[in-house]
C-alpha cells in the first residue's frame, strides 16, 4: 500500500507543507472538517489558509517543527467553526511538514459543560431559597442546596427518589410532581401545608410552603425532570389564619 493510499484513508486530518509553508497536499479529511474545498487549501501558505492561526500557540509550535526532527503536538479552537482541533506535526526527511489533526469539539464540549454544571451547583448550593432538582419520572433526586437540607435537619437525600426519600408525606405531594412531569406544566402553591420527618427522628413537623414546581427539559424538549423551590410561610400562615378567624362571640 502506497503512502497517497495511506493519507487518503486515514482517519485524520492531513496537510504536506514545504519549506516555504505552502501547503502541497490536503485530504478529504482535511476538507470535510475544516470545511473547505482543497482548492481553497493546496497552493497557498499556511497562514493564508488558515489566518486563524496568527498569533495562536498552535503557530508558535507549528514554526518550530522545521528546527527539530521530535512530534510536536498543539490544540487550537476554530471560532469561525467553533470546533476545537488536537494536531501534531513532524519534518520528514525531505524537509517537508507533515501536519496532522482531529476534531475533539465533543471532549472540549464535555467538559465545558461538566464545568459549568459544576460552577451551577456551587451557586445553587449557596443560594437563600431552598432548591432542588429530581430527575427521571421516579423524581430522583439530584441537587438539595444547602437551604432545602435545613429543612430536613441538613440530611443528604441525593440519590433517591422522592418517594423513598420522604415516605411519610401524603402522597397528594407526589400525584402533583407526577403531573407536572407528565404534562410539561409549571405549578406554584402558596401556603401548601406538609407533614414530615423534619428532622429524622420519627416526629412529623407540619409546615406552610410557597413551592414552584418547574420542568426541565432536554434538547429534544422533553421533560427530563423538576426543579422546586420551597420558602417556609408557617408562620405567616398561622397569623394570618388568626387574623381571618371569626370573632368568637362573648358571653356576658
Amino acid at each position: 500500500m502506497n503512502a497517497e493510499i495511506i493519507v487518503r484513508h486515514i482517519i485524520a486530518g492531513f496537510l504536506c507543507v514545504n519549506h516555504e509553508w505552502v501547503v502541497q497536499r490536503v485530504n478529504a479529511r482535511a476538507s470535510t472538517m475544516l470545511r473547505k474545498p482543497s482548492r481553497d487549501i493546496e497552493g497557498k501558505t499556511l497562514w493564508e489558509a488558515f489566518p486563524g492561526l496568527a498569533g495562536t500557540s498552535a503557530e508558535r509550535v507549528l514554526r518550530t517543527v522545521p528546527l527539530t526532527r521530535t512530534e510536536q503536538r498543539f490544540e487550537i479552537f476554530a471560532p469561525e467553526l467553533y470546533n476545537w482541533f488536537e494536531g501534531w506535526s513532524v519534518r520528514g526527511d525531505d524537509g517537508e511538514i507533515y501536519v496532522f489533526f482531529r476534531d475533539v469539539s465533543d471532549r472540549e464540549r464535555a467538559i465545558q459543560t461538566e464545568a459549568l454544571r459544576a460552577s451551577l451547583r456551587r451557586v445553587l448550593m449557596d443560594a437563600p431559597v431552598a432548591i432542588s432538582i429530581t430527575r427521571g419520572p421516579e423524581h430522583r433526586y439530584e441537587l438539595i442546596n444547602n437551604a432545602s437540607r435545613g429543612l430536613i435537619g441538613g440530611r443528604n437525600l441525593e440519590g433517591l427518589t422522592a418517594r423513598n426519600a420522604l415516605p411519610e408525606v401524603d402522597e397528594s405531594l407526589f400525584a402533583i410532581l407526577d403531573n407536572v412531569y407528565r404534562t410539561g406544566e409549571a405549578v406554584t402553591l402558596q401556603d401548601l401545608e406538609v407533614s414530615y420527618d423534619r428532622e429524622g427522628d420519627g416526629v412529623l413537623y407540619t409546615g406552610s410552603f410557597d413551592v414552584t414546581y418547574q420542568p426541565m427539559r432536554d434538547t429534544d424538549d422533553k421533560v427530563s425532570g423538576i426543579i422546586q423551590t420551597a420558602v417556609e410561610t408557617t408562620a405567616f400562615a398561622s397569623a394570618r389564619r388568626m387574623t381571618n378567624a371569626p370573632d368568637t362571640p362573648k358571653h356576658s
